[in-house]
């Protein structure tokens, strides 16, 4: 799912200002609560998924795509899936995220989002 409600509000340089700097992890109930950039949400394990659950949340670029990695609260990064530290306010991930090649690439450390 794409949700672009960000292009109406900002300019390009506002997008490019707003990549370059920390944004905060603000967890939300679902898809629908989700207005800002950073807020997530993560989905309930799938039993066929073993221990791996979804993370998703809008782009901390503030283009306001939905995006999304599978992660594992066990901390291992495996089976395709980021490292995660299963805390669901403060979530860390390992390693890096980058989204659609080179769109935003940082990390999500202690419940922040923070370009590279």
């Amino acid at each position: 799912m794409t949700h672009r409600l960000f292009r109406m509000y900002f300019t390009n340089r506002e997008l490019e200002e707003l990549a370059m700097n920390n944004v905060y992890a603000h967890r939300v109930a679902d898809y629908s609560s989700c207005k800002n950039p950073g807020d997530f949400f993560i989905c309930d394990p799938d039993p066929n998924e073993g221990m791996t659950r979804r993370l998703s949340f809008l782009c901390p670029c503030g283009c306001g795509d939905l995006c999304g990695i599978k992660v594992r609260n066990d901390g291992k990064n495996v089976d395709g899936a980021w490292g995660w530290n299963g805390n669901e306010d403060k979530p860390t991930t390992t390693p890096s995220i980058a989204i659609n090649g080179n769109h935003w690439h940082g990390y999500l450390t202690d419940g922040v989002f923070r370009s590279c």
